[in-house]
């Protein structure tokens, strides 16, 4: 149990194969909420049995794994780390992370990142964690590099959005 900024309880928890339908419906909803995302109003294109298969498999793996906040029983937001299958690269992981607007501002997304960090953490298999950020999503570069993410390198024009490229910019926690 943490404390967000208006002293609302969270509880971080483990995603599991049963949050399958309410977390495609969290996706969609931060998707028509936020152009920062890569996901939009449809949120991602995958099937509920999908959902539930990754969800499942987050759960038996060490270097992926899903976690949920949530409010009064109900997700608010979420974030993952996918680890990479190949033996030259399974020590690193890219990190994802979505907060319901309503949370924005409130410590969600620090909480949210930290416990995931510091899961990643007291694991002996990552090392290094890895995300992306469109260039002009000030708040959430700050809460990156808040945490110790550092800028490693920039995807030139990989958002195209309203007429206008973005930079989408990497960055890197290593463990």
């Amino acid at each position: 149990m943490k404390f967000l900024k208006d002293n609302t309880i969270v509880d971080i928890m483990e995603a599991k194969p049963e949050d399958a339908e309410e977390l495609l419906e969290l996706f969609k909803k931060v998707g028509s909420e936020s152009t920062n995302l890569i996901m939009d109003h449809n949120g991602l294109d995958i099937s509920l049995e999908e959902e539930r298969k990754y969800l499942k498999e987050a759960n038996e793996a060490i270097t992926t794994k899903h976690f949920v906040a949530k409010v009064d029983g109900k997700i608010v937001g979420d974030c993952g780390i996918k680890g990479h299958k190949a033996s030259k690269t399974k020590h690193n992981v890219d990190l994802g992370i979505s907060v319901l607007k309503e949370f924005w501002n409130k410590g969600l997304g620090t909480i949210l990142l930290e416990h995931t960090v510091n899961y990643a953490r007291i694991t002996a298999e990552i090392k290094n964690v890895y995300l992306e950020v469109r260039e002009d999503n000030d708040f959430a570069i700050k809460l990156y590099e808040k945490l110790g993410f550092k800028k490693v390198g920039v995807m030139p024009d990989k958002i195209f959005l309203d007429g206008k490229y973005y930079d989408e910019l990497i960055y890197l926690l290593q463990i």
